[in-house]
């Protein structure tokens, strides 16, 4: 090919390839630690040289690993990613301005020498995108920076290696050289002296040769798949022509070194160029932008609705509102606590299915319900786990109902649904039912053992005793709920856990201070035993008649306030605070407040003038449930 005849030489463009697994490891980033924060993260890629198709870099999840992990057969590459807050920031940024930024930073590498010893510096990339993580959309823009060097002039045509006089001899030299050093070489090929011998970049640009580098091939890992070699070739070019000035104007020899299927180098070509003029590095531009799918200057955007898995999605999504919150409003919130506790519900009836509903809504995964009842029709417009269909099918339980419900809201969930009966106060059980209720009560025991919280739904007061003595004796948290027709208690029983030395409860002028282990039970101010509170009852005294709404602040009101005492750093032992007189109370000292508010024993409400008063009681030492065993010598 004669001077005036020779052609420019085109180079492959990268096209980026991004695995679903970045974007979900992307979303998890965000979510967990960058929240706010838009700074721009170092992430890895790679690209393989082995039977290539068009000219893939690949990004996963390991793209966020502290280092660069390439597969088998592939090449680490470098890159950054820029991640946006909002949409019209991601719109607003300044392209070119962030595509010069990067460039810099290249041409930095280049001329420190960096490059020498790290060549994976050459293939940098980067991308600049938005998560919108509410409706799993990605947008993203890819980048590969590179620096608008003048043209290169290619002497002949692309050359294949197999067609060389001595090609086993240069496909030898190139294998001896170990896998993550073949990304960017220099092979030695000297016919005359039989010498083939592949060398690293730092041992021949430290003391170039210009002697010996009429013989040096400048080998690269050539992504390619097309007779035009890959983008990399053209950042390896301006790095040569940087640390070698003396090479502008010479003929140089670049071998894109290509295996197919068998690992053999037959397909490898050989491009003889010359760069007729040197570049000045101050005024250098960039280019590098990839083309979108419409082949035109433009971002893209891909939906992992339908690619997620539904579990993890769903699960992503459910923790979305709970990890917001982490943001900006609560940072020391324990999502982990809430994750980890394992809850209780003695009823699965109004109150049960509203505080079912808002554990989850608090990503509680584990849920276990107690109760005997079946759906009857009344139950689906109160109840909110149950539906008509439930009702006409007339045997299906509503613990067993409620937990598939749970899990049909939540798949990630863990929970169950135990059908059985409490053994109550004042309840007779004849012989025909003393087994059954043995296994029952066995069953509770065991569940009161197995979890962490218990929470008191059930609509009589004599079912509330076994489960309060229970959660007394094996130490958990116990939240009652009870309803009147427009009035409503929630309330902490108190722990009877012990702590070791002193657990540092604040003295508040004003306030009385009574401590998490101190605070009463349900049963604690009862003058008379429980017993059979339906007997001799008609039928609006034996149903929970309410105002309809009143079992859903009562139901709320009780989730969070486990939820209070449970980012509280004494737990269950968390004092609570009242005025000891009226005089104080109209002067209304500050409660002290936890992560999430004060921490009160008890709530009463009443819907009939909308008041809320916050109660506390110390334990009675001869409670029915909650007092300690004694036992009594009789001479």
């Amino acid at each position: 090919m004669s001077e005036g005849n020779a052609k420019i030489l085109q180079f492959a463009p990268f096209e980026s390839f991004v695995s679903p697994t970045f974007w979900h490891k992307l979303a998890e980033l965000k979510l967990d630690h960058d929240r706010l924060s838009d700074a721009k993260r170092s992430i890895f890629g790679h690209y393989t040289n082995r039977k290539a198709s068009r000219c893939l870099l690949e990004v996963d999840y390991s793209a966020y690993n502290s280092s660069a992990q390439p597969p088998k057969f592939s090449h680490g590459a470098v890159g950054t990613i820029y991640n946006k807050n909002t949409i019209e920031e991601f719109k607003a940024l300044d392209k070119t301005a962030l595509l010069a930024e990067e460039g810099k930073c290249l041409l930095d590498d280049m001329n420190s020498g960096r490059v020498l010893n790290d060549a994976s510096l050459l293939a940098r990339f980067f991308v600049l995108s938005f998560a919108d993580l509410k409706s799993h959309s990605y947008y993203y823009w890819f980048a590969f920076p590179c620096p608008l060097t003048p043209t290169l002039q290619l002497q002949c045509d692309a050359l294949c290696l197999k067609e060389l006089p001595n090609a086993r001899q240069y496909a030898e030299a190139i294998r001896l050289l170990p896998a993550d050093q073949q990304n960017f070489f220099v092979l030695y090929a000297n016919e005359q002296e039989n010498v083939w011998e592949a060398r690293s970049l730092s041992a021949v640009l430290t003391q170039f040769d210009e002697q010996q580098s009429q013989h040096y091939y400048y080998c690269f890992a050539d992504a390619s798949e097309y007779e035009n070699p890959s983008w990399l070739m053209r950042n390896y070019v301006a790095m040569l022509l940087q640390q070698c000035p003396s090479l502008v104007g010479r003929t140089l020899k670049f071998l894109g070194v290509r295996y197919d299927q068998q690992m053999q180098l037959d397909n490898s070509l050989i491009w003889q160029v010359v760069q007729a003029e040197s570049s000045c590095n101050e005024q250098l531009q960039f280019v590098g932008w990839e083309v979108n799918r419409n082949g035109k200057m433009g971002p893209r955007m891909v939906s992992m609705r339908d690619s997620m898995d539904p579990a993890k999605l769903a699960e992503n999504s459910i923790n979305l509102n709970l990890k917001l919150m982490k943001w900006r409003l609560v940072p020391d919130l324990n999502l982990d606590i809430m994750a980890q506790s394992k809850c209780l519900l003695f009823g699965a009836g109004t109150l049960g299915c509203a505080v079912a509903r808002n554990l989850l809504s608090w990503g509680f995964k584990h849920i276990t319900l107690l109760d005997n009842g079946k759906v009857g029709y009344s139950n689906p417009v109160r109840q909110s786990l149950y539906t008509h269909a439930d009702a006409v099918a007339g045997n299906r339980m509503k613990a067993t109902t409620a937990a598939t419900r749970l899990l049909d809201i939540n798949p990630s969930a863990v929970c169950h649904g135990h059908v059985l009966e409490i053994p109550m106060p004042g309840h007779t059980i004849g012989e025909a039912l003393r087994q059954q209720t043995e296994e029952h009560l066995q069953l509770i025991e065991q569940q009161v053992q197995q979890h962490d919280v218990i929470f008191l739904l059930t609509d009589s007061r004599e079912s509330r005793w076994l489960p309060t003595l229970l959660g007394a004796a094996q130490q958990k948290i116990v939240i009652n709920a009870a309803l009147g027709f427009d009035s409503y208690l929630v309330m902490r029983h108190g722990s009877t856990r012990q702590e070791v030395g002193d657990v540092g409860n604040k003295e508040i002028a004003g306030l009385k201070c009574i401590g998490g282990e101190q605070l009463g039970c349900y049963f604690c101010n009862d003058v008379t035993a429980p017993g059979n509170s339906l007997k001799d009852r008609t039928l609006d005294q034996q149903c929970t008649v309410t105002r309809p709404g009143v079992s859903n602040i009562a139901a709320s009101y009780a989730v969070e306030l486990l939820v209070a005492l449970l980012q509280h750093p004494q737990r269950d032992l968390a004092p609570a605070y009242y005025a000891n007189s009226r005089n104080q109370q109209q002067q209304q000292p500050q409660l002290p407040e936890g992560l999430l508010g004060i921490l009160p024993h008890s709530i009463r409400g009443m819907l009939c003038n909308y008041e809320n008063i916050l109660p506390a009681t110390q334990k009675f030492a001869q409670c029915i449930a909650c007092s300690k065993f004694l036992q009594i010598n009789v001479d």
